[in-house]
């Protein structure tokens, strides 16, 4: 009898597993964020930025990043399309890569949830932050120039350039000069050179384009902010 009802308790939790979605159990490593940001997302007139405001103040509070950059970024990125796929295969409302996010052990679907997407992205720029190893002393506007830009072609090729800067005297913690560098790097003159680790890197002037319309949009948006009283 004992062994019968040992067979019965084994079958009923079978069916459960397979009747139960694995999402519903608490060690599930990506909780079910989705129907949480459907609560949160906002209508037309709610928000100062988009819809996903409220998702932008959690995430990146938790990781002590600026939201409006955040948003200024995604806005860049995916016209806050949560669901967008670029050619290269980046995925989501901050366009991250799938094998970025492996690193923080996220799978491309998860991707397509905005708060997982914006908690990736916020790991990513604070990593680029990290690997920039930039003084304390730098200005705030230089700081946020340097991080978008290594958000958007990698942390490596904005060494390379502000190596470059050092090289020939110049300030290596200006976004002015730096920017200027790095779209240097497509000359042969300069990416030959002794200070330069990656080599070649054609693609300077679509970063540079894109870090500068991220910091305007942020100002834009921060003075779309002022004032408001957010929900």
């Amino acid at each position: 009898m004992k062994i019968h009802l040992h067979i019965i308790y084994i079958v009923v939790a079978v069916i459960a597993m397979a009747v139960i979605p694995l999402k519903s159990f608490p060690l599930w490593k990506s909780p079910n964020v989705v129907e949480q940001d459907r609560e949160e997302l906002l209508q037309t007139g709610e928000y100062a930025i988009s819809p996903y405001d409220k998702i932008f103040r959690r995430v990146a509070r938790r990781h002590n990043i600026d939201w409006i950059l955040m948003s200024a970024m995604a806005s860049g990125e995916s016209h806050f399309n949560s669901d967008a796929v670029s050619s290269r295969g980046a995925v989501g409302i901050m366009q991250v890569m799938p094998h970025i996010a492996k690193e923080w052990d996220v799978e491309r679907d998860e991707l397509f949830d905005p708060a997982i997407n914006i908690d990736v992205a916020c790991r990513l720029y604070k990593s680029m932050q990290r690997m920039l190893r930039l003084p304390k002393d730098i200005s705030e506007p230089d700081r946020m120039a340097l991080t978008i830009a290594s958000y958007n072609c990698g942390a490596s090729r904005v060494i390379d350039a502000r190596n470059l800067a050092e090289y020939y005297d110049e300030p290596t913690t200006e976004w002015s000069t730096v920017s200027e560098y790095l779209q240097l790097l497509s000359d042969e003159e300069y990416y030959n050179h002794e200070a330069v680790a990656g080599g070649k890197f054609k693609e300077g002037h679509i970063t540079v384009a894109y870090t500068n319309r991220v910091l305007d949009r942020y100002d834009k948006f921060k003075r779309q902010v002022e004032g408001r009283t957010l929900p």
